[in-house]
């Protein structure tokens, strides 16, 4: 199974791609919004660990571009945010 980090936090980023290494899967590891959108162009992941903060741009929106262009590979995202009404937002920001 491979699978695609998007995470700009290199500590992070390094212990889900370890992790996720010791249990025997592929994984790719980009910091950028911009270098996601190249990663997934360039090869099929059967997964993506989605950060919704990144530092060239949303989250939210790299997955509502990657979705627009038909590609349903499950995500999970990461979030900092917990605070409700931050949860409320990206909740509305899903549906557009």
């Amino acid at each position: 199974m491979r699978i695609l980090v998007i995470e700009d936090d290199p500590v992070l980023a390094d212990g889900l791609a370890v992790g996720l290494r010791l249990n025997g899967y592929t994984v790719d590891a980009v910091e950028t919004c911009a270098d996601a959108i190249a990663a997934i162009a360039a090869g099929a992941y059967d997964a993506i660990i989605l950060d919704l903060m990144l530092p060239d741009g949303s989250g939210l929106d790299l997955l509502a571009d990657v979705r627009q262009a038909g590609n349903r590979t499950p995500v999970l995202m990461l979030t900092a945010l917990d605070e409700t009404q931050d949860r409320i937002l990206r909740a509305r920001c899903r549906r557009r």
